[in-house]
């Protein structure tokens, strides 16, 4: 009943939006592990409404000439690396969509998402008061969660990601080792966050990684620094604004998240940005 309600009301307030207000010209969003059905949903709707979709390669030459399009656009891109990306593959190039995964590489190896073994273990609720812990608190508890405990792989083997990274329509970019709140770490353990997970990606996809998403969106000015000292170029948020090509900050990129366990209204209001400026945040 709760999700009739909430798919009634974001339908309510996505034809009210499109009656009264322009399309955005730089659409910028991401997903984490998306249906097929879903991930098609947004597609039909971007092609519906004559967007373009770009590469990261475009983006970033967007960004360097500070040149606002002409006409709509629209870069997608997707969050950790999930194995159920790999599915999504004919439904771009069904549709010759060009997306960004930004990897964490741990799960590489290991198989499964930190966050996973705690929602297991205890919940949702428990995972989002887990990932503020402070770095020794967090690794400590944490061991103690995943002693014992074994679960089904999510993420990407590595001879995934090198097929994957090797496919036309996709590019690989770094979103950390494992996956932590950055604002939590030391500066040491921040920068090697950043240069492994760079370098280790840069080994496997044989081209240069340069772009990071930032986990959970936390950042501040001496994650920015830690970005640019470790030779990233651009990084995107988490915040849900108007990608304006002529004055964004190249380390603050906007992008807004798609929810996957949404309705379509749920996800269209989201992705013309009026849900984030009623509900910043959630």
């Amino acid at each position: 009943m709760k999700n009739l309600i909430r798919e009634s009301f974001c339908f309510l307030l996505y034809t009210w939006y499109r009656a009264w207000h322009r399309l955005p010209l730089v659409s910028s969003i991401y997903l984490h592990n998306p249906s097929p059905e879903l991930f098609e949903m947004v597609l039909k709707w971007y092609v519906k409404h004559h967007y373009r979709f770009i590469s990261l390669a475009e983006v970033k030459q967007l960004l360097e000439a500070k040149n606002n399009p002409k006409k709509r656009l629209a870069f997608i891109s997707f969050d950790d690396g999930w194995q159920s990306n790999l599915d999504l593959l004919p439904i771009c190039e069904k549709y010759d969509v060009p997306i960004t995964i930004f990897v964490a590489t741990e799960p590489l190896l290991s198989g499964n998402y930190w966050w996973e073994y705690v929602t297991t273990k205890y919940g949702r609720p428990t995972m989002l008061t887990f990932k503020k812990k402070p770095e020794i608190e967090f690794y400590a508890d944490l061991a103690k969660v995943k002693a014992d405990m074994k679960l089904e792989r999510s993420s990407m083997t590595i001879d995934e990601l090198k097929t994957i990274a090797s496919h036309p329509l996709v590019t690989i970019q770094s979103h950390t080792v494992n996956h932590p709140i950055l604002t939590n770490l030391s500066m040491e353990s921040l920068e090697k966050e950043l240069s492994e997970s760079r370098y280790m990606l840069e080994e496997m996809v044989g081209y240069p990684v340069d772009v990071f998403s930032y986990p959970n969106g936390n950042v501040g000015q001496r994650e920015i620094e830690a970005l640019k000292k470790t030779g990233y170029r651009f990084a995107f948020t988490t915040e849900a604004l108007p990608f304006d090509v002529e004055n964004s900050d190249p380390y603050l990129l906007p992008r807004m998240a798609m929810n996957m366990h949404g309705g379509k209204y749920d996800n269209l209001a989201k992705l013309v940005g009026i849900w984030y400026k009623l509900f910043p945040g959630r």
